[in-house]
């Protein structure tokens, strides 16, 4: 009978030892509304296989395709690792969406029907920055992607966690790509009635979507369902335009960076973390715009002071190491309400 703990600090873990195989496999996976990462290793962490799909951020693309996404995935990282499909022994999800305990025990459900670990432990994905950057628990973890997610963990005096932004595209999710694509195109309408400052998106957004007018562009967006992801990959080409000065542009990216520096200042507030602090960011808006990523650090500097900024290029191996921490019995009850562990679920 699977044991499902939704109210616990990071996982609850009760015996390992009958979990353990002869050549046991970890498993991460990082579930994000752009794209699934995968990674299968050893018990010492080491990488077998991985594997790399769509978004499957089920708030984003349902409940179904979600589900197949991750399994495709994980079926690659064993493919590529020339392994026998199994469920692993310990897995570590990163999970966009899991933001409360019904939700939690919603994901606990897909993982053991799937069969994918026997014991394993998921998180808001939000936290797998936290998890890769930050060995002894304790900072921020910054997510800016197609979304955008803030989390901040303490350990003393008792161990906390917090989180801010990540309300999804419709409510927030400031400084994340959704929302700089939302404010270029915002902005390009502004300028096209003459209510704002003429601005490189106009021509550089026509060119994306390969358009003649602005006015195209009201068919263009409201005569098909748009993915999140797909009305994100704007964000690049209004940093682009940033980079060449465009003060619209800068001002966006520069409200955006901001966005997040506060979102982490609040996160620290709310479990009592001081500077310095390490910071762990990830998600391809900062990681791989060196613009976006200096506006970030200054706004950190005004909003927080001394920090550590740490990038974390791949927030799967986050996953994974919460999977070790499963598997080594170091993920204790009553730290938090913001992850769940099924034991011998198969």
């Amino acid at each position: 009978m699977a044991q499902v703990a939704t109210a616990c600090a990071e996982a609850i873990v009760d015996d390992n030892s009958n979990a353990m195989a002869s050549n046991p496999l970890l498993l991460g996976v990082d579930s994000g509304g752009s794209k699934t990462h995968v990674l299968l290793t050893d018990a010492e962490g080491r990488a077998l296989g991985s594997g790399t799909a769509g978004a499957s951020n089920y708030q984003y693309v349902g409940e179904a395709r979600a589900l197949q996404t991750m399994d495709d995935a994980i079926g690659q990282a064993f493919d590529q690792a020339s392994l026998a499909r199994r469920p692993v022994d310990f897995a570590g999800f990163g999970f966009g969406g899991a933001d409360t305990e019904e939700e939690l025990s919603r994901m606990s459900v897909w993982v053991t029907r799937q069969q994918w670990a026997r014991s394993f432990v998921i998180v808001n994905d939000g936290m797998l920055p936290i998890y890769a950057a930050c060995p002894n628990g304790e900072g921020v973890g910054v997510v800016a992607g197609t979304g955008a997610i803030i989390w901040a963990a303490s350990r003393l005096p008792q161990p906390r966690v917090a989180r801010t932004s990540g309300w999804g595209y419709l409510m927030g999710d400031e400084g994340g790509g959704y929302w700089l694509a939302g404010q270029a195109l915002r902005h390009v309408a502004r300028a096209e009635d003459g209510r704002g400052p003429s601005t490189l998106l106009t021509g550089r957004v026509l060119q994306h979507w390969e358009l003649p007018n602005a006015r195209a562009l009201i068919l263009h967006l409201y005569g098909q369902r748009w993915e999140p992801s797909e009305i994100a990959l704007l964000a690049p080409v209004l940093l682009a335009c940033a980079e060449e000065g465009d003060p619209v542009a800068l001002s966006i990216a520069q409200a955006g960076a901001d966005e997040l520096a506060l979102a982490a200042a609040v996160a620290m507030q709310q479990v009592g973390l001081r500077p310095p602090v390490t910071v762990a960011y990830t998600g391809s808006l900062l990681v791989k715009n060196a613009l976006y990523r200096a506006l970030f650090a200054q706004a950190i500097a005004q909003r927080i002071g001394h920090a550590e900024l740490h990038a974390v290029e791949q927030p799967v191996l986050g996953a994974v190491a919460a999977a070790r921490l499963l598997q080594q019995g170091a993920l204790t009850a009553g730290c938090t309400d913001w992850c769940a562990v099924v034991q011998d679920v198969c």
